[in-house]
């Protein structure tokens, strides 16, 4: 019986100790990382959310996972599937961060100063790895204006920097970097799913190098989603044209760039009559 108590005893011990810690409030949780001198770590997810639910539960089966948050991060989870509180509101805002979709990964200091996030991928290497970019400033997302105004032009910078300045709404600043990100593409893949992948997710701007490979080879865009997304590869572009013609300002655009616009609505199928946006 007593080999039977300690055997179901090891088995509790081994699921509790496989369960990241989450703190009850925000404010506990700031409060214990400045006494402990650590960082934060938070949960960005709702709780309706397939991809959350298998993020769930890597947090609370993977030992390994468990360990490293537990060991070297104070957790806090947020769930937006209620309006969020009003320090979880100052949270986000003073980080200046806008997230559309979920789950999200992020990465404060003790002092609730941003250092990073991941979206998309939740597996268990994932979640291991974007950790531990949070400790380095080579590596996690606030260092990537300083990679940035030091002069790195490479490719994965200039993407990530893209991501980073999309998420906080600098669409000024993303305009520039995005066409510097078009120079900097191999053109050979323009072709290529990661060309297409660029275009979709970090691409606003109809005047954008990416932009306009693809919407003058369409014929080209095509078989780069799967699943319940086939198909749906001219959207990328619907979108940046849509929310540009939804400018007030469009009234006031010139003849030629009337004209360009037409063209992009004949192009894409948007109407029969490309004139209506201009009445």
């Amino acid at each position: 019986m007593s080999r039977i108590i300690l055997i179901s005893f090891l088995i509790f011990s081994t699921v509790i100790n496989a369960q990241v810690k989450f703190e009850s409030t925000l404010i506990e949780t700031f409060t214990k990382a400045k006494q402990q001198n650590k960082p934060v770590f938070v949960e960005y997810f709702n709780r309706d959310c397939s991809v959350c639910k298998r993020l769930q539960k890597t947090l609370s089966k993977d030992l390994d996972i468990s360990q490293y948050y537990n060991t070297y991060f104070i957790n806090y989870a947020l769930d937006t599937f209620d309006e969020l509180a009003p320090d979880e509101q100052e949270l986000m805002a003073n980080a200046n961060l806008h997230f559309e979709s979920v789950p999200v990964l992020l990465y404060f200091d003790k002092e609730g100063k941003f250092l990073h996030y991941s979206t998309g991928n939740v597996s268990a290497s994932t979640v291991l790895n974007e950790a531990r970019k949070a400790f380095s400033s080579e590596n996690n997302a606030a260092g990537l204006r300083d990679k940035y105004e030091s002069g790195d032009r490479t490719v994965r910078t200039l993407y990530a920097y893209c991501n980073m300045l999309k998420i906080q709404r600098d669409y000024q600043t993303l305009e520039t970097v995005s066409q510097q990100l078009f120079e900097a593409f191999n053109k050979e893949e323009l072709s290529t799913i990661k060309s297409y992948l660029i275009l979709k997710r970090v691409i606003t701007s109809s005047t954008n190098g990416f932009f306009q490979y693809w919407i003058n080879n369409l014929e080209q865009l095509k078989d780069f989603e799967t699943g319940y997304y086939v198909g749906t590869e001219i959207s990328a572009l619907t979108t940046i044209v849509l929310t540009e013609l939804s400018k007030p300002d469009r009234h006031e655009w010139d003849t030629e760039k009337k004209n360009t616009y037409k063209k992009y609505i004949e192009t894409l199928k948007l109407v029969e009559d490309p004139n209506v946006f201009f009445e």
